[in-house]
């Protein structure tokens, strides 16, 4: 699967549990009339004096087996919002494989087309004898060397944006940032803003569990001493860097074509070399 799917595979799960928030938003008890607690029971094919806990809201009305315990965070105040929280963990995770898995995709390709005058990143990067050597023992050569370049490559974490900036420069894409915002519509500080704060409240999410510094006012924090989080704020930091993703793989798939345009030239001319 190639870096690009399963961006959006991820992004798909952040997008599931932002669904899962609204579905379950202000769920409080209910007590439905008899006839349908009756009409329940039939089409679940319980007794008809069986237990139901149900919950409404106005997405829904839940019937739920008295045998089940429901979850205390369906009806506590700000309950759900362990929800959205992790649907940053997804989105900044979708968001950090990619720019890891594009440029795996493609590392050959750029050492094929530009040799010695690839990134630096890439042109001091060095091999043990025994890489050396294990490269005659493949049936693809260039395949091997590519392992063993990406492996003086860490899948490092995202700490801000800047990280990005790198490995576009790897993948030789120009004006990088023009481009994403002629892909996405937005302007190219919105995204870049909008990027680091989820990347931010990530790290805050996985490393301090999204508590607050702890000089923060009481009337700062949510009812459970966390750092607030909406719905809104999330859904449009998500939906940014999808766009931003795509826009990515846009811009290299660009660059990269421009680069097998170059290798396809050098083997006709050696082919043709070859010939004469």
């Amino acid at each position: 699967m190639n870096a690009l799917d399963l961006a959006n595979r991820n992004f798909a799960v952040a997008e599931h549990l932002l669904q899962l928030e609204q579905l379950f938003a202000d769920a409080a008890q209910h007590q439905p009339s008899g006839d349908y607690v009756l009409k329940l029971c039939s089409e679940m094919q319980a007794p008809a004096g069986a237990a139901w806990h149900h919950l409404k809201n106005t997405h829904a009305l839940i019937g739920i087996s008295g045998s089940i315990p429901v979850p205390s965070c369906l009806t506590t105040t700000k309950g759900l919002d362990f929800l959205l929280r992790q649907a940053v963990v997804v989105a900044c995770s979708a968001l950090e494989s990619f720019i890891w898995d594009i440029l795996r995709e493609n590392t050959l390709t750029i050492i094929k087309a530009r040799g010695r005058k690839a990134d630096d990143s890439l042109r001091a990067v060095t091999l043990t004898l025994d890489d050396y050597l294990s490269l005659e023992g493949y049936s693809d050569p260039d395949e091997r060397l590519k392992e063993i370049i990406l492996r003086r490559f860490e899948r490092g974490a995202l700490y801000d944006s800047s990280k990005i900036d790198e490995v576009m420069k790897i993948l030789t894409v120009r004006d990088f940032w023009k481009d994403i915002a002629t892909h996405t519509g937005l302007d190219a500080s919105t995204i870049r803003s909008q990027l680091n704060d989820l990347i931010l409240r990530r790290n805050l999410i996985a490393h301090r569990a999204d508590r607050p510094e702890d000089n923060t006012p009481a009337d700062q924090c949510d009812p459970h001493g966390l750092r607030p989080i909406t719905y809104a704020w999330v859904n449009t930091r998500i939906h940014t860097a999808k766009a931003f993703v795509q826009g990515a793989a846009a811009s290299v798939a660009t660059a990269i074509h421009l680069l097998e345009e170059i290798i396809a030239t050098r083997e006709e001319q050696k082919l043709a070399q070859q010939t004469l």
